[in-house]
Order: structure tokens, then sequence, then C-alpha cells
């Protein structure tokens, strides 16, 4: 039986996939202890996002999210980032549309290095 839930938008915010999972994993959780189960597309939807989630286990994409912040990048870019995981600096500068800067060689390669050690 489907019911009408009515919300107020009180944040709007940029989410990349770990972290659009983490906030529905916590959501079906409770809908799951409260209703013994979710509905298939809150099912479907969080599967989604964890499969093509590029993150190690048990890192924090909000912990990610900062570095990338003290790197200077906007939050554009870091949900792309979040969610492409590059590997080379060729595919880390196709992302870097939304920057209206020129990100040097040095910040590159500091975000390619911290990438290896938490993307998978």
């Amino acid at each position: 039986m489907s019911r009408v839930v009515k919300m107020n938008i009180l944040e709007q915010k940029m989410l990349s996939n770990p972290e659009a999972a983490e906030i529905l994993r916590g959501l079906v959780e409770r809908i799951k202890s409260r209703e013994g189960n979710v509905s298939p597309l809150l099912a479907k939807t969080l599967n989604y996002l964890e499969k093509h989630s590029k993150l190690r286990g048990g890192e924090s994409a909000q912990s990610v999210r900062m570095f990338l912040k003290g790197l200077g990048f906007k939050d554009e870019t870091i949900v792309m980032i979040l969610n492409i995981c590059p590997k080379t600096i060729e595919e880390l500068r196709i992302l870097l549309d939304y920057e209206e800067r020129y990100v040097e060689e040095n910040v590159l390669k500091e975000t390619l290095e911290y990438l290896k050690n938490v993307c998978s």
C-alpha cells in the first residue's frame, strides 16, 4: 500500500554515490526496524549505489571530501572525483571542467596519490 509523505527541503547538497549510499543505508535500516521491509525501489537504489561506489570498504566519503576540499576543489568536482576515482592525471583533468582556475600538476599528483589509497 502506498502512502503520501510530505517533506520540506531543509538543505540542498551535491552528493556522490558513496555519500548517497551512506544516507540511504541509514534510512533503509530505520524503515526495516519500523516496518520490517523496504520498498523494492529503495532496495534497488541502495544496491546500485553500493555496487557503484569506488571507495574501499570502511573509507569515509566525508574524509575524502574534506581532503579534496582542502586542496581547493569545488563541490561539483569533488562529487565527480568520488564517483569515478580517476587513476591518471589525464582522467583527473577531464573532471576539472567546473574549476575556474588552473590546477597545478603537484596538486593533481597529490590527489591521485591519495585516491590510490582510498579507491578500489
